[in-house]
């Protein structure tokens, strides 16, 4: 099951570079630390459907990193997309092991995040699988089409025993 990720390296994509360095760099870390800006600035902006943002499922998000200290993976894991270059490269490398594996993907076409471009190359990897696109959601495609999805995996694994 395949929700808007990506598992190759994506340092020659200047895109990811400048989100990488802002959000992992020094600037990042002291806006996530003081102001949980990833989940209060970041989030909403990921989202394809804003309404779908609820105030109560932003306090979820917000209450899960009540202090600076428990905000860190805001930081380091933005600052990874870059700084795990060479762990990227060596599973793209390896993703022959995969092709054979049943696959099924649901994309939030309104990512700002990931892109169609990076969802053809899953369908690369994965020639086979389903693929739903949702074409009003965003990164977090759980999130804003949780029950239509929800469906679709249960049928996934039912038939992928």
């Amino acid at each position: 099951m395949i929700l808007n990720t990506w598992m190759w390296p994506v340092s020659d994509d200047w895109y990811y570079q400048a989100f990488s360095g802002f959000m992992g760099g020094p600037p990042g870390r002291w806006l996530c630390r003081h102001f949980n800006a990833f989940v209060t600035f970041v989030m909403p902006t990921a989202y394809g459907d804003k309404a779908k943002l609820t105030t109560e499922i932003l306090r979820h998000y917000t209450a899960a990193l009540p202090t600076g200290d428990s905000r860190k993976g805001t930081w380091v894991f933005p600052g990874q997309i870059i700084g795990s270059t060479n762990w990227l490269a060596d599973l793209w490398a390896r993703r022959d092991q995969l092709t054979a594996k049943p696959a099924m993907v649901a994309w939030g076409m309104k990512d700002i995040a990931f892109r169609e471009k990076e969802l053809r190359r899953w369908a690369s990897i994965f020639p086979k699988a389903t693929v739903t696109r949702y074409v009003k959601a965003g990164h977090f495609v759980q999130d804003e089409e949780g029950e239509s999805i929800a469906p679709l995996i249960r049928e996934f694994i039912a038939s992928h025993p």
